[in-house]
């Protein structure tokens, strides 16, 4: 019986897209865990802080250059399969657009904080052609959809062993920090060239582009957008301003506590985008109690394995900063302690993405990330001045408590949200018990 139900779970695509996506993160973490450290180690806290301070630009105008289309393309797609190609054809040609004026409006900005710093503008320039590699992740949404990310993973492995070899070159020859600059953009042009080539040969629909349905993509979209900006602000601008009010080797402490906490990130990540099709499609169906549980229950899994590793980070704290970075980056260990906790709250924002377009309550999200975005530029302002990148590490954790379980407190619209996540917290669809319009039973009774 038991070993029946363990083949049925492991033959569901869902379970095996998870899968693929994991263990292309396991095998990048552990590639990317050697070189970087190597990398930032050899760097040293102040050039590693100057090449993520750049780097931090980039983060911000993500939101900006990729439109934020993923989760409504999907949606698209799902609605009307007949024009996946037109859908993603469009898509990649506005982003690329996007991103050329993203990368130009990148170095105005530096130029007006930093002055005419040549070193900073190169960074930026060179760190900024990524923008427009990223326009071709927009495949991703396609293997999504379709329960392939095979390939997708396939891709990234291929890229992450390529910068690999390329970041150890630079380590062995001692190259200077602009060659470390061009990583993320070698990176992300190798898995585009994949994407596009594993696209056309798993026989996709040929890619067109129709300003209309772009225009239309973008009028559902724009709210992510915004939203996307808005979760930047509190995610990149810490290390702006700590580069601007302190200095960049602050910048480089920070960012080392940062790294380590993102660094098993891609396990809640992987199985948020590989049951994002399923809830989805269970929505569309008209499935509302099958739908409700997935969706608690997902929750309930990313929120009790985050407070888990977070447990563990805060308890082994200093021993892993040392472990992987040495004794120069010690100062991150107390950063460290207090920025992981603010990862289970984040993962529960990204999650929500999955209900806000399910429930089409898109036009909510910037109000209350717009929210969290003031609490955390004047939590910055309050508490960097006094206690540097600690203060700026507490005003994440703040931030994210606020966009995720707060804000959305004072929306009627999103009100119900919160009860969701506190019920999957006590893991309440546990103990619920009922019917689909098919007749099938759901939940899991208590036994």
């Amino acid at each position: 019986m038991l070993i029946n139900k363990i083949k049925s779970i492991l033959s569901n695509k869902a379970i095996k897209n998870s899968f693929w996506i994991i263990s292309e993160q396991i095998f990048q973490m552990i590639i990317s865990l050697v070189v970087g450290v190597l990398s930032a180690r050899y760097l040293g806290p102040s050039n590693y802080g100057t090449l993520n301070y750049t780097a931090s630009f980039i983060s911000f105008f993500t939101s900006v250059a990729t439109l934020g289309l993923d989760g409504v393309v999907i949606m698209k797609i799902i609605a009307q399969p007949e024009k996946e190609g037109e859908l993603l054809g469009t898509s990649i040609i506005f982003r690329i657009i996007s991103a050329f004026l993203s990368s130009l409006l990148i170095l105005f900005l530096i130029y007006i904080i930093n002055g005419n710093n040549t070193i900073l503008l190169v960074l930026a320039a060179v760190q900024s052609l990524q923008l427009i590699m990223m326009s071709f992740n927009i495949f991703d949404t396609y293997f999504q959809r379709h329960l392939k990310s095979k390939y997708v993973s396939i891709a990234k492995m291929v890229a992450c062993i390529l910068v690999a070899a390329y970041r150890i070159y630079l380590l062995a020859t001692k190259k200077s920090i602009i060659w470390f600059a061009f990583s993320n953009t070698f990176s992300y042009l190798i898995i585009a060239v994949i994407l596009s080539i594993s696209y056309k040969r798993d026989k996709g629909k040929k890619l067109t582009v129709n300003f209309k349905t772009g225009f239309s993509v973008l009028s559902e979209s724009y709210h992510f957008i915004l939203s996307g900006l808005m979760v930047a602000i509190y995610g990149q601008m810490d290390k702006i301003m700590l580069g601007s009010m302190l200095s960049e080797t602050t910048v480089g402490f920070y960012t080392a506590a940062a790294t380590i906490c993102t660094m098993w990130i891609f396990v809640p990540t992987a199985i948020i985008n590989s049951f994002r099709p399923v809830i989805m499609e269970l929505k569309t169906k008209g499935e509302e109690k099958e739908y409700l549980r997935r969706l608690q229950q997902l929750y309930s899994a990313i929120i009790w394995l985050c407070l888990f590793v977070s447990l563990v980070v805060f308890l082994l704290g200093n021993f892993i900063v040392k472990l992987l970075y040495g004794s120069d980056f010690i100062e991150s260990a107390n950063i460290l302690k207090l920025l992981i906790w603010s990862e289970t709250f984040s993962m529960i924002g990204t999650a929500r993405g999955i209900w806000i377009i399910s429930e089409k309550k898109n036009k909510y999200t910037k109000y209350y990330l717009a929210i969290g975005c003031v609490v955390n530029l004047i939590l910055n302002f309050l508490l960097i001045p006094n206690y540097g990148a600690g203060g700026a590490a507490f005003a994440t954790l703040i931030t994210q408590i606020t966009t995720s379980l707060i804000a959305p407190l004072f929306f009627k619209g999103t009100m119900v949200h919160t009860k969701i996540v506190l019920e999957a917290f006590i893991c309440k669809w546990y103990f619920i018990k009922g019917e689909d319009k098919n007749g099938d039973k759901i939940g899991i009774e208590k036994e």
